[in-house]
């Protein structure tokens, strides 16, 4: 079963706002019900404080003398005027329970002493503070001062820390004279009834607020999905065969870019007589660009000999077409420049850039200056290529006639020399930016020289040494590099070097998959 865009916009924006309101909801019922039940503890402090004196009063004026019936009258009045008040209970200093409103309902308690023996209640009963207790087990006492403040104690009257915010009181104990205390139980069903008709109300405003999300995300989905459908029919028709298929979208965004596009490939596939020849023809195209791009790279035997250089290099693409490059370009018989180029990532996107690099690199050596050849290949790459496409490389000049070598590097990994006569391979500086970067790297373009003695080697690499990987943790690292090249360096010749140099390297991988290229150029003065 084929699930379309607006199902699924529907679906996401409906789920969506259930979540909103239902997040919402839950905080304001949390947040109400705080409210609530503090708005209950503060009315029934107050209206306790306030009747207590009367529940006592009325005690010995009526229910002491026997007149059950108006004192049962007077509590009636009480309790009207508070709905949050459960149970009222008269209480000696002793403990005993002179009257309970749950229990003597109808007339005056006969039985044996009601006696509350319970140690912390007795406290409760004795002090002349007001005692609290709540809910979850915790208690305290609340004394008040002359001028009507109120502080939270202990039976010692010792100050405490009460948090009255979310505090659900079980009773209160209130001194009402010199003979007896009134206890107050409260009932918070009331809470409940009220926070279960918010409830209900939070329910239907959001039902309501889901149905109309549902038809807005109903209309929305309508205005995105309708050119959709037809670059979808549009695309079936070219399926069939039909290349004369346009689509009129002009939605002005990406979508109304993609009918243009797709316009765009509808003409370009009517010009084709069968699309499968089309494809055949671009399959082919790409094989010959991997053959040309593989007739870029000096093969063993074609590199260019010079006066004053031994030299050896190697390319091993990770793909059947590689990102890196290099190349030797004898300006004249004494002079040389050569390279080794690294474009981002692999494959034939990168060799299609590493091939246009090649030709740049050829067709601006005329000018034989390092600076001026990266500058200039560097402004079209920038235009030519997409932006998350970049090459780094380090090109050279070697000048035989004055034994002079010289090297701009492009964000390349840096040469490592070895000299002779220390027995030491240094890494050279100068790393650059890549090219492409940016359109301008005239400021950011250096020259170096290498004091370049007979004898010693130059060793220009590719990341896919140093990031060569053993396994998902390990890779072959710049020191390990280093190490190598001082030992393989002890060979007579550029070519053992080389060979010796990639040895180590694919038997540190040890079969892993090869992750990127890897390119090295091994020069040795002679």
């Amino acid at each position: 079963m084929r699930i379309t865009i607006r199902s699924k916009l529907v679906l996401a924006i409906s789920i969506l706002v259930m979540v909103l309101f239902t997040t919402s909801a839950f905080l304001f019922v949390n947040e109400k019900k705080k409210e609530l039940s503090n708005d209950i503890y503060v009315n029934s402090l107050a209206f306790s404080r306030l009747t207590a004196p009367t529940v006592a009063y009325d005690y010995d004026l009526y229910l002491k003398q026997g007149s059950f019936v108006y004192f049962n009258r007077e509590m009636s009045r009480i309790f009207e005027q508070n709905d949050d008040i459960s149970s009222i209970q008269v209480v000696s200093f002793g403990g005993e329970i002179l009257y309970d409103s749950l229990i003597d309902v109808d007339k005056v308690y006969e039985g044996d002493k009601r006696m509350n023996t319970n140690p912390e209640f007795l406290d409760g009963i004795k002090s002349e503070n007001i005692f609290v207790k709540t809910l979850d087990g915790r208690s305290f006492f609340i004394e008040i001062d002359a001028d009507g403040g109120i502080s939270y104690v202990d039976k010692d009257e010792k100050p405490v820390s009460a948090v009255i915010d979310e505090v659900l009181l079980e009773y209160l104990i209130v001194p009402a004279n010199d003979k007896y205390s009134v206890v107050y139980g409260i009932d918070y069903s009331n809470l409940e009834d009220r926070v279960a008709r918010m409830k209900e109300r939070i329910i239907y405003l959001a039902l309501f607020g889901i149905m109309l999300g549902v038809i807005l995300s109903f209309v929305m989905s309508l205005q995105i999905t309708k050119p959709i459908k037809q670059l979808v029919f549009g695309v079936e028709e070219i399926a069939k065969g039909n290349f004369k298929t346009h689509v009129d979208i002009k939605t002005h965004d990406e979508i109304n870019f993609l009918g243009e596009a797709f316009n765009k490939m509808a003409s370009d596939l009517e010009l084709s007589m069968e699309a499968k020849l089309y494809k055949e023809r671009v399959v082919k195209e790409l094989e010959l660009a991997t053959q040309i791009q593989k007739q870029l790279v000096p093969a063993e035997g074609k590199i260019p000999k010079i006066e004053g250089l031994e030299i050896s290099a190697s390319l091993i693409p990770a793909e059947e077409v590689g990102g890196d490059i290099y190349d030797f370009i004898p300006l004249c018989e004494k002079r040389m420049l050569m390279y080794l180029g690294d474009v981002t990532g692999h494959g034939v996107a990168a060799g299609i850039v590493s091939s246009v690099s090649n030709a740049l690199l050829y067709g601006y050596s005329e000018l034989k200056d390092l600076k001026k050849i990266l500058v200039e290949v560097n402004r079209v790459i920038d235009v030519k290529t997409m932006p998350t496409m970049f090459m780094t490389l380090c090109l050279m000049d070697w000048d035989a006639e004055v034994g002079k070598f010289s090297y701009s590097s492009a964000g390349q990994e840096p040469i490592i020399h070895y000299s002779a006569k220390g027995g030491k391979a240094i890494v050279m500086s100068g790393k650059g930016i890549a090219l492409g970067m940016t359109r301008d790297i005239s400021q950011q373009v250096k020259v170096n020289e290498i004091d370049f003695r007979k004898g010693d080697y130059l060793v220009i690499y590719s990341d896919g040494i140093p990031e060569c990987w053993k396994n998902e943790k390990e890779n072959f690292g710049m020191e390990r590099l280093v190490s190598l090249i001082e030992s393989a360096c002890k060979f007579d010749t550029s070519l053992a070097v080389r060979d010796k140099i990639l040895s180590d390297v694919k038997m540190f991988a040890a079969g892993y998959k090869q992750m990127d290229d890897i390119t090295i150029i091994v020069l040795k003065r002679v």
